[in-house]
This record gives C-alpha cells, sequence and structure tokens, in this order.
C-alpha cells in the first residue's frame, strides 16, 4: 500500500485476516525505525482475532518518503491520519472500530490523531512527549517536554473518552519515567503495564513477545 500526500508517498502494508470481524487497527512506529516489527504484530493480532491492520512508515522512514532530518511532526501527524483513513476505508472495517497502536514517537502522534479522528482504543509504548511549540520544526529540533509546555497534546489526551493503555518499559533509557507520570495525570482512567527489565527499543526477543501479547489481548474485543 502506497499512500499518496501531496507528492510525497507514505508506505504501509496492510494485514488482512482469513476471517475479517469489522475491527481495525493501525500501527505507528518510533523515531528512526521502520514498520518492519509492527507487521508482526499485526498479524499476530490479524490471525488471533480477525483484526484488520495497517503498519505504516512514517515519511523519512523506512519507504517512505522525505530525509528524517528535514521531517516535521506535523507533517508525520498527516500520515497517521492517512493511514488511519485508509485503514478505515478497507473493505470489512468499521469505521468506528479502529484503534491505534503507538511506540516512542509514533505514540505521541497518535494522540494527537484522537484530536481529528474519532480513535475507538488506544495503545501507547513507551511514549514520548514533544513541547507545543516544535511541532512544525525539523525533527532534529524536537525537544522533551512536561505538562507545561505541552499543553495542547495535554489538552488532546485528556479529551479521549475511548479506551487506552500506556505500556512502559521498566529501564527506558530514552524516555524518562516522568512523561510516563504526565501522561498518566492527564488520563487517570488508562490502563497501566510495565514491561519488567524492559529498554525502550525492546531488544530482548522476550520484551517482543510479551508486548505483542499485550497487543492481542488489548485490541481482542475492539
Amino acid at each position: 500500500l502506497v499512500l499518496d500526500l501531496g507528492g510525497e508517498s507514505v508506505a504501509g502494508t496492510v494485514v488482512d485476516p482469513a476471517q475479517p470481524r469489522g475491527a481495525g487497527v493501525l500501527f505507528v512506529h518510533g523515531l528512526g525505525r521502520d514498520r518492519s516489527t509492527n507487521i508482526e504484530r499485526a498479524q499476530a493480532l490479524a490471525d488471533t482475532h480477525g483484526v484488520t491492520c495497517l503498519a505504516i512508515d512514517l515519511r523519512g522512514h523506512g519507504g517512505s518518503s522525505g530525509r528524517l532530518s528535514e521531517v516535521t511532526p506535523t507533517q508525520n501527524l498527516a500520515d497517521v491520519v492517512a493511514g488511519y483513513d485508509a485503514l478505515a476505508g478497507q473493505p470489512g472495517v468499521d469505521s468506528a472500530r479502529v484503534g491505534l497502536c503507538g511506540a516512542s514517537y509514533g505514540a505521541f502522534l497518535c494522540v494527537l490523531v484522537t484530536a481529528e479522528r474519532d480513535v475507538a482504543r488506544l495503545l501507547l509504548r513507551a511514549p514520548a512527549l514533544y513541547r507545543d511549540d516544535v511541532v512544525a520544526s525539523a525533527l532534529g529540533r524536537r525537544r522533551l517536554a512536561d505538562s507545561t509546555t505541552a499543553p495542547t497534546f495535554v489538552s488532546a489526551l485528556r479529551a479521549h473518552q475511548a479506551p487506552a493503555l500506556l505500556v512502559e518499559s521498566e529501564r527506558d533509557e530514552g524516555i524518562p519515567h516522568s512523561v510516563g507520570q504526565t501522561y498518566r495525570a492527564a488520563r487517570p482512567d488508562m490502563a497501566h503495564i510495565v514491561l519488567p527489565g524492559a529498554s525502550h527499543a525492546l531488544t530482548d526477543p522476550s520484551w517482543r513477545a510479551a508486548f505483542e501479547r499485550i497487543v492481542v489481548e488489548f485490541f481482542a474485543d475492539l
């Protein structure tokens, strides 16, 4: 699947279940990653629960156009919205039953999408948090934020009412624990899981397997 965004392209992989049951989940990777590991999770979800899935490469990553150093969060947000709309329009997908699964920078973008689309379920793994004033700047200018420097983001997270899950890595070397606290303060009702011993990138196969099980369980009744 290739999505056209004004002459630029976003690459994606649709994972169709043998027996679709109407639900859809869009997977969004983190900064500097691509859709490859998400395809594996999407396949597990499709095989287990009949969920139609789409894993995309954000612009500046993988098979999508653009240079990472020049892409902005605003552009990548448009990528995720386009991916959401493409998934919602897939045959057999109920547009009211589309969820998002994002990691790190991808999780940050997924929260912003909830202000533009009616996201039915939201899974956020090791989410990042950036200042409101850099979303239109190149990714090299991004700065970690807190609730006082990202009020627009926090408002979007607080306004989202559908089921949400925050998955943190116990030994995350990339995202401060305070970021997770900010997320949970904005959404006190959000479910919370900590992966014991895990690093930010889930470099151990056992951590990736544990997260895959969480994904399959969380979206089981979407």
